[in-house]
């Protein structure tokens, strides 16, 4: 499952009222039932996002346009912004890891981390 429809998945979770637009390369996307609900607002092309969900979206160029329609509506989306962590951070990190001294336990945990970080 991506990382992206599983974010979706809790999000919607915890509050089914807001609508979750999310980052995706030069595309914001909406997932789902929220694809479903704003195309009965604004017109998007919906396409296989996943085998559990469809998407839809528009260029990232157009957020600013897409947020005004969207209040013009009523509408309660929340943009979600997918945070990268950068190579340069990750070596970084792996490189301050001192495996002369450090237990496998403490490694893993470490790992773990890093890995959390990537969601």
């Amino acid at each position: 499952m991506s990382q992206i429809y599983e974010k979706y998945v809790a999000l919607k979770e915890k509050n089914k009222e807001l609508m979750y637009l999310f980052r995706s390369g030069n595309f914001y996307i909406f997932l789902g039932e929220d694809a479903e609900k704003i195309n009965e607002y604004v017109v998007l092309k919906k396409t296989q996002f996943c085998k559990e969900a469809l998407k839809c979206g528009f260029p990232v160029s157009s957020l600013d346009a897409y947020l005004r329609i969207f209040q013009n509506h009523g509408l309660d989306v929340k943009v979600v912004e997918k945070e990268l962590v950068s190579c340069e951070k990750l070596i970084e990190s792996l490189r301050k890891l001192d495996l002369d001294h450090t237990t496998p336990i403490r490694a893993l945990n470490i790992l773990k981390e890093l890995k959390e970080s990537l969601k």
